[in-house]
């Protein structure tokens, strides 16, 4: 029998023993192609890469629960946001890795579901790579095919990165897999070498930007994303040297910019797809050939939304519904209102409760009696603020949410109300200036001071007077916040204890609305106008152990199903072993 591969998805068929004549089964399957008939031309090449870019899509929209599982595996363990829901015990599996609660264990389902993910994507890069390139690269022997080697080497070397900086040793897997190997723990030095490898090998084959205008230059891997994520890595793996010479290349390209502060909400929404700060994303589109895997669902791949509110601007998605209630932590709050009140960043980034309610156009409901509301009217008005009659209280919620990735209306794909199609970021712009900077400042080098600048200025925050970490940073954190950085910075630079030592062991917010009566269930108001009034209470879990561990915590746990399959043997030392702590 032949196997067969779904034209540009290149998944193989099992084959099945039977007592049957095996001829009579050998039936010629309609809409594919035969394995050993694949992986010829370059539009196999190409097609194949598709594959491998569909598998990193696949680590955005890998779901754990309730929500997105890569969203709450990047962000949830930082010091950024709470991670609410209705109340302590909803969405349990991103809770837990927010307050690094006691029922946070080696079978977390949004951990599972991200390194399996990653996984997948390190497959379909392996099958570009094994079946077009060879152990001495004698099947490369046209430049689509060098190209499509050379993209899919990024990609698992991305996926590797992300890999390595939360498990620490996780498994290099650099060729498909036979069904017999069982890959165990790598060594956290080679495998650091091993991605920086595949980044170097590829940047010779792969095409460049065609300037800040090239939107299509943004969603392939080129060698401006290639230099950048070779230089996020060398910061990340200690070498600063190398990551100062790699990441100057992408500067001195002049391909890439910082997009003006007056446009700075526009990156993460679809209006910035492709412009001249996304070094790399991921592009969504809409298309019936994807089915809705292949679509930006709101709901599971942001859960950022307003939740339980009865209003919502005209330039959001009009949609309450279970959500997360994912709100910034008060210390993240504090240190961007000391910072910068006023810049374009934080009314980007964040809003308060009576900003939501008052300086956003909500359409025909800011009209009274045709008239236009004062601000005044509209914190009177009982058709915009809590749903009280919904829900009394938002849970984790310190009277102030994060507009930063909030869908817009506009965001959303063709005849529908919850699937929108933006592009996922990788890396932008902004990071390989701070990237850069934090390179110079590890190594007394006095010119990351402007690049670090650079982004405060953009951002209409105060710039710095010196280059040290301490300015990195504050510039870093605030700057990236919710990209998935943060929790992976505290820990290498050693401040995890010390910033999350807060978490799962003191009060959690509630928030409710002084324009209500407690207790009514919405059936009276005050009279008062509508005003966030935070109460702090003991949620339990510290009690029962939460809070950050030095020594555990560091490193999530290898998945329960995943040492399953292929324990740690002492005695021949083969396996997966766990990480310290999650024995």
């Amino acid at each position: 029998m032949k196997k067969y591969i779904i034209l540009g998805f290149a998944c193989a068929f099992a084959l099945f023993a039977t007592s049957c004549n095996q001829d009579l089964l050998n039936i010629p399957q309609k809409g594919v192609v035969a394995y050993e008939d694949f992986y010829q031309t370059d539009e196999d090449a190409e097609s194949a890469l598709v594959t491998a870019y569909a598998g990193a899509i696949g680590v955005f929209s890998a779901s754990g629960s309730n929500s997105p599982a890569y969203n709450a595996f990047i962000n949830a363990p930082g010091d950024e946001l709470y991670w609410g829901g209705s109340n302590k015990s909803d969405n349990a599996p991103a809770q837990d890795i927010n307050e690094f609660r006691s029922t946070f264990t080696t079978n977390n389902t949004y951990i599972t579901s991200t390194y399996k993910a990653f996984y997948a994507l390190i497959y379909r890069a392996n099958l570009v790579i094994d079946n077009f390139y060879g152990e001495n690269g004698e099947l490369a022997d046209s430049q689509v095919k060098k190209r499509c080697v050379a993209e899919a080497r990024v990609l698992r070397a991305w996926a590797h990165m992300q890999l390595a900086s939360f498990f620490g040793t996780p498994p290099i897997v650099d060729h498909v897999l036979a069904g017999n190997e069982r890959p165990t723990n790598s060594d956290k030095n080679e495998l650091w070498q091993f991605i920086i490898n595949d980044y170097k090998l590829a940047i010779p084959e792969l095409r460049t930007r065609n300037g800040k205008t090239d939107k299509d230059g943004a969603v392939y891997v080129t060698q401006g994303a290639a230099y950048a994520l070779l230089g996020k890595a060398q910061v990340l793996s200690g070498d600063f040297a190398g990551a100062k010479e790699s990441l100057k290349k992408v500067i001195d390209s002049g391909n890439y910019a910082l997009v003006p502060g007056s446009k700075i909400g526009e990156l993460f929404h679809g209006k910035g797809d492709g412009n001249e700060e996304k070094v790399f994303e991921l592009n969504y589109k809409d298309h019936t050939a994807f089915g809705s895997g292949g679509r930006w669902y709101f709901q599971r791949n942001n859960s950022l939304f307003f939740r339980q509110m009865k209003a919502y601007p005209t330039i959001y998605l009009q949609r309450d519904g279970w959500g997360n209630n994912m709100g910034p932590t008060q210390k993240f709050v504090d240190a961007m209102l000391e910072n910068e009140p006023d810049s374009y960043r934080r009314k980007a980034w964040i809003c308060s409760y009576e900003e939501w309610l008052t300086e956003f156009d909500y359409g025909a409901k800011d009209l009274k009696d045709g008239v236009p509301m004062t601000k005044e009217e509209k914190l009177m008005d009982p058709n915009r603020g809590l749903n009280f009659q919904k829900r009394a209280e938002l849970y984790a919620n310190c009277g102030w949410f994060f507009t930063k990735f909030a869908a817009y209306q506009e965001d959303l794909v063709n005849n529908s109300t919850d699937n929108t199609d933006q592009n996922m970021i990788i890396i932008r712009y902004a990071e390989v200036l701070l990237l850069y900077a934090e390179a110079c400042a590890m190594t007394n080098d006095s010119a990351g001071l402007t690049y670090l600048n650079m982004v405060a200025e953009r951002a209409g925050a105060p710039t710095y007077s010196s280059l040290t970490m301490e300015n990195v940073k504050k510039e870093k954190w605030i700057e990236l916040a919710w990209e998935g950085t943060r929790f992976v910075d505290l820990v290498r630079w050693g401040d995890a204890a010390k910033e999350l030592a807060y978490k799962g062991v003191t009060d959690v917010p509630y928030l409710f609305d002084e324009f209500y009566v407690r207790d009514t269930g919405g059936a009276q108001v005050t009279g008062k106008p509508h005003k966030a009034v935070v109460t702090l209470r003991d949620d339990g879990w510290g009690a029962q152990g939460a809070g950050f561990k030095p020594g555990k915590h560091e490193l999530y746990p290898f998945p329960f199903s995943v040492l399953e399959l292929n324990p740690w043997n002492e005695e021949r030392q083969e396996g997966l072993k766990q990480n310290p702590g999650w024995e």
